[in-house]
């Protein structure tokens, strides 16, 4: 009767002196029970066939076993080829399950050559296989330590390392080695439940990984780059670290691997475990880890089988896929289905803080080095409205400040941000990087999104956009070869997706901007209409862009000349005290400590929140332009200097070092004006305050007037407030420091003073005694309530914000005569 065929088998290689290939037959012989059982396969030099390079079929099969076994003689330890084996089996032992087994042929100095190498060899006691008077005892004590061996590897169900690696993997634009796991930050995930308020299912989130695997059965869906392969991957290296039976199956290779499901799950098991699959396999609890789904029929039928076999299954999807097969598809009704958003901002400071601290001491980086580098980033984020705020993009803006900048680039610092991202996926697709393919799918990607623009003023291309139409007019000016075409809508990595829309926002915007830069006479009309409407989230967005390309100062001139003409007749704010006295009662009312005893992180996770808030406003920003009455013009003035310092703000950023000194000031100046004007249009005195109190009063009379007068000058503090940041925000580059306070001491008002202190204050990356001495005049020249407390209330905030030492923290706090209150740290 035939024994029953082994599940698991294993590899074993033959490194032995030719003078010795009789001892290695006879070993084969020993071990013919176990090839026969199928327990063992072996190899050796012997299989190489004629016309195969030698040293590198040896090198691959090496690789590839998972037992060597050294036929050692004194003629084995004479050849330099068999020394090289030894060593690279060494090294293989060091990152792998693998085992190196010496067999000890005669008599030589083997030991020598194990040294302090701790590997035990057979036969029992390193006797060697020619001093046995029955060779056939010999080769069984071989046997029965080979068979051994292969229990062991039987029953070591752990994953292979090569497999981790190849998960912690990147994809990242920059060649440094960066592991997945030392930058992973847990996304923001949110699912519907199924209790309904008013009629509407609500959003719950999901905020640690203990949470997610909660769920049994999980479908994750998430835009482009959206992280959903790296939580994936996370999950799966979590669950092996914690020693869970877990699964990971990418269905986009799956039928690489085989045409049979259970084939595919036992192969996909030996490509990523050590062990016996058939033991594995007995395991209670088991996770499948699947991502890439996708509307291929075989893909969902495999989801259905694995659900006989594992107790839990997390998928992971593309929103677009799910969105258009899956969101109502039976076989997943009892999957709860989680959506990836774009990271919040205290997630990105947690991601930032993890990338920077690859290359620094973590006690070494400031809270304010860190605002610098959040500010950069946010800068061409700007409020998701360009790029979603995912990891992918914050780690590859941050790469791109790290030195990654291609060859010959005209661009601006900023906007080389942008072309690295784009440049990065073109490469990806299989574009060449010469100059002739590059500029050809520039070309081609700044003709289409005027074309988007023309027809549509936004990205969201309709369906009805006939992409085919377009490329052929384009092929009658330019051409393009249409394996270029295929490349720029490369299913993983073109810039172009379905239906000619491009793939992300800020890919639209950055070939809008450069077609408009490069065209600029010819549609100087549309440019000046942009000018003209720049509270417009579409214009303000592509002028931003247009400034990241450009070289032409008459644009920036046009937006300069339009924030000054705009409320030109509202005078510009100097909070002196005959503009702030109508504070005075209201600040008698208010408490201007605000000091906490909280720890910093708690602080910046509250100040983060906010940032979060405001963002979620502007998503909500639409398109529509107000009705021209007087209150519909001065909301749009308002939006207008907004967007215009942003752009300015942009324009100080980028090109601050091919600026004049003069253009500089200027700059400066207008966005500090029009901020400044904003101020004094509204409740600009006591008596618009008292004028608008008496109003409301008549309309509501059951309202006290005196709390109406309050509550309309508490509006007019925080408004005043809210226009000196948004200043703060576009001029505040540390490069800039000198030249913001050479135009403090030129204007010399109250509020350009707060101006100076504030961008100092914002800029320093911690507490500091220049920041103290600054203060301290400021004091010493003001003794006005309103300058005091807005001083005092900033800098507090700082405080709560940022670590310094603590002998400042007091001194400062002596100098605003509020009492220091230790924190937790």
């Amino acid at each position: 009767m035939r024994s029953k065929r082994a599940t698991f088998s294993v590899r074993l290689f033959y490194s032995y002196c030719h003078k010795d290939a009789q001892h290695r037959a006879d070993m084969e012989k020993s071990l013919a029970m176990l090839k026969t059982n199928g327990c063992l396969e072996d190899w050796s030099d012997r299989s190489i066939l004629p016309g195969e390079r030698i040293s590198e079929k040896i090198r691959t099969e090496m690789n590839e076993v998972d037992i060597m076994v050294f036929l050692l003689s004194s003629d084995f330890l004479a050849s330099e080829e068999c020394q090289k084996e030894w060593r690279y089996a060494k090294s293989l032992s060091e990152r792998k399950l693998f085992f190196r087994i010496p067999v000890i042929l005669r008599d030589c100095a083997w030991k020598d050559l194990l040294n302090s190498d701790d590997v035990k060899a057979l036969p029992k006691d390193g006797k060697p296989v020619t001093r046995f008077n029955n060779r056939g005892a010999a080769w069984q004590e071989v046997y029965d330590g080979i068979k051994a061996v292969i229990n062991v590897l039987r029953n070591t169900l752990t994953v292979k390392p090569e497999f981790v690696n190849d998960l912690e993997e990147t994809e990242l634009i920059s060649q440094q080695h960066i592991k997945a796991q030392d930058i992973f930050v847990f996304p923001r995930l949110f699912y519907q439940t199924p209790r309904m308020i008013d009629g509407e299912a609500q959003e719950k989130t999901i905020e640690t990984m203990e949470r997610l695997l909660e769920k049994k059965l999980v479908v994750i869906h998430g835009e482009e780059m959206s992280g959903k392969t790296t939580l994936v991957n996370h999950l799966f290296l979590s669950l092996i670290r914690e020693l869970h039976p877990v699964l990971h199956l990418d269905l986009q290779q799956m039928f690489k691997i085989s045409r049979d499901k259970e084939n595919v799950l036992h192969e996909t098991y030996k490509l990523e475990f050590n062990g016996d699959y058939s033991l594995w396999k007995k395991k209670n609890d088991k996770i499948l880890v699947l991502d890439n789904l996708s509307p291929k029929p075989h893909h969902l039928d495999f989801v259905v089988f694995c659900r006989k076999f594992f107790d839990r299954i997390i998928i992971a999807v593309s929103s677009d896929i799910f969105n258009s097969f899956f969101r109502d598809e039976k076989r997943l009704a009892d999957f709860c289905t989680i959506k990836i958003e774009p990271l919040t901002h205290k997630q990105q400071e947690k991601l930032i803080r993890k990338r920077l601290a690859l290359v620094n001491r973590i006690d070494s980086i400031t809270d304010g080095f860190i605002d610098q580098v959040e500010d950069r980033v946010n800068a061409i984020i700007i409020s998701n409205k360009i790029v979603p705020r995912y990891p992918f993009y914050v780690l590859s803006i941050l790469q791109t400040y790290e030195g990654y900048m291609p060859n010959d680039i005209s661009i601006t610092s900023y906007g080389h941000c942008y072309y690295v991202l784009i440049l990065a996926n073109l490469v990806k697709a299989g574009i060449s990087r010469d100059d002739s393919a590059i500029n050809a799918c520039m070309n081609f990607a700044e003709n289409l999104a005027f074309h988007i623009y023309s027809n549509t003023g936004r990205s969201d291309t309709p369906n009805v956009f006939d992409f085919s139409k377009f490329v052929e007019k384009y092929n009658q000016k330019f051409t393009i070869s249409d394996s270029l075409l295929n490349r720029l809508r490369n299913q993983d990595y073109g810039i172009i997706a379905e239906h000619g829309r491009f793939r992300t926002t800020y890919m639209y915007y950055f070939f809008l901007g450069r077609f408009l830069s490069k065209n600029g006479a010819i549609h100087q009309n549309l440019i000046q209409k942009m000018c003209n409407e720049s509270h417009l989230v579409s214009n303000h967005l592509t002028l931003l862009f247009i400034i990241h390309h450009t070289d032409d100062n008459d644009i920036i001139d046009n937006i300069l000349l339009g924030t000054m003409c705009t409320l030109e007749n509202v005078p510009v704010a100097r909070l002196d005290r005959d503009e702030t006295k109508k504070y005075e009662a209201l600040l008698g009312s208010l408490r201007p400590t605000v000091l906490s005893d909280s720890s910093v992180e708690s602080e910046r996770e509250k100040q983060r929140e906010a940032r979060d808030h405001y963002d979620h406003q502007t998503d909500t920003e639409g398109e529509a332009e107000i009705e021209e009455d007087a209150v519909g013009q001065f909301v749009n003035d308002c939006y207008r200097i907004f967007k215009n310092n942003t752009i300015m703000g942009q324009i100080l950023r980028n090109k601050y070092g091919s600026l004049e000194r003069t253009k500089i000031k200027e700059t400066i100046e207008i966005i500090a004006d029009s901020g400044l004007r904003l101020i004094n249009s509204v409740l600009r005195d006591e008596k618009e305050v008292t004028d608008h109190a008496r109003y409301l009063h008549d309309q509501h009379p059951e309202d006290d007037i005196a709390y109406i007068k309050n509550l309309l000058r508490l509006l007019s503090f925080l408004w005043t407030d809210l226009n000196i940041d948004k200043i703060v925000n576009a001029i505040n580059r540390p490069e800039l420091r000198q030249i913001v306070d050479e135009v403090v001491h030129t204007r010399a008002t109250p509020a350009y003073d707060i101006i100076g202190y504030f961008s100092r204050l914002d800029s320093a990356e911690e507490l500091s005694p220049p920041v103290r001495t600054h203060l301290s005049k400021l004091l010493k020249k003001y003794n006005d309530r309103f300058l005091r407390t807005v001083l005092s209330i900033r800098t507090q905030h700082y405080i709560n914000t940022h670590r310094s030492e603590v002998s400042l923290e007091q001194a400062v706090c002596s100098l605003l005569d509020i009492k220091y209150r230790p924190r937790l740290r």
